[in-house]
């Protein structure tokens, strides 16, 4: 685990993934001390997460991500250059940076991001960034609509489950979930999403919209391709009366669960080192 810590602490710090950083950002981990680096890095590799929820609790969150994407595409030997989606980014980059890295640069990156406000806060991470990247404001259920059938390498639904689940228990209330401010807004969807959990309801909205973005991400996705799901939660969230704990350390096992209930044409791929509550991947099987 040690050396795992300081090859991530090295790529934040001062390697691959630090010379992508916004200038801010890498002034920010510069100033912190190699203590503070490693117990840092160590918290983003745990789950649940331990810690500080706040942003500046979150300076190493993005970037140790990163490293962990970018080892999950080497484990996978996929082709770069690379064609990826990501399903719902909003404004969250460690994806993008391990494509970047991965390919040198060569990769073709598309993302369907629902939240104006979030597309913009990705939009604004791309500086330093070579590879092509599109960002489409829509629902990922419209995925047909804007990519091609079979013309992706690899689907990434990078912490993405809840928000797709939170934006489908959402709408029907009522919430105009395109324009909101996603960060002041999301404490009540994920209160609507555990109304609709501890009632037993997530047939009703929640189920059918994570399949069909799935189902999108198969005709999208090449056969032999993948599709990788990882989650994550705070433990600080454990202990609030409002959040539903148990099913936010549940999402992708449930997710699997539907899965293979609904018959779709995937194969799980065991990934090394990583626990299966929170990181899966599934090869496309051909027609």
């Amino acid at each position: 685990m040690d050396a795992r810590i300081d090859h991530v602490v090295k790529e934040v710090s001062r390697g691959r993934v630090f010379a992508l950083l916004p200038d801010e950002t890498q002034q920010q981990i510069q100033a912190l001390s190699q203590d503070d680096l490693q117990e840092g890095a160590r918290r983003v590799m745990t789950r649940p997460m331990p810690g500080d929820v706040s942003q500046a609790g979150r300076l190493l969150l993005n970037p140790c991500l990163a490293v962990q994407w970018i080892s999950m595409f080497e484990e996978l030997r996929l082709p770069a250059p690379l064609k990826l989606f990501e399903a719902c980014a909003g404004g969250s980059d460690p994806v993008i940076l391990a494509a970047e890295i991965y390919t040198a640069g060569r990769a073709e990156y598309t993302t369907i991001n629902l939240n104006r406000k979030l597309a913009g806060e990705l939009r604004g991470r791309l500086g330093k960034l070579r590879l092509r990247a599109r960002i489409i404001e829509d629902h990922v259920e419209q995925a047909h609509n804007h990519i091609p059938r079979g013309s992706m390498d690899v689907a990434c639904f990078h912490h993405a489950i809840n928000d797709i689940l939170q934006t489908a228990v959402s709408e029907p209330r009522g919430l105009d979930t395109r324009d909101i401010d996603w960060w002041t807004e999301e404490r009540q969807m994920i209160e609507w999403l555990g109304d609709d959990y501890a009632s037993g309801r997530l047939d009703d909205y929640a189920r059918p919209a994570l399949l069909n973005a799935v189902r999108r991400a198969i005709e999208m996705v090449r056969p032999g391709g993948y599709i990788l799901f990882d989650h994550w939660t705070w433990d600080a969230h454990r202990q609030m009366s409002w959040f539903p704990w148990e099913l936010f350390c549940s999402l992708i096992p449930l997710a699997r669960e539907w899965i293979q209930e609904a018959g779709l044409p995937l194969v799980e791929r065991p990934l090394k080192g990583r626990n299966p509550r929170w990181w899966a991947c599934f090869r496309v099987l051909g027609s």
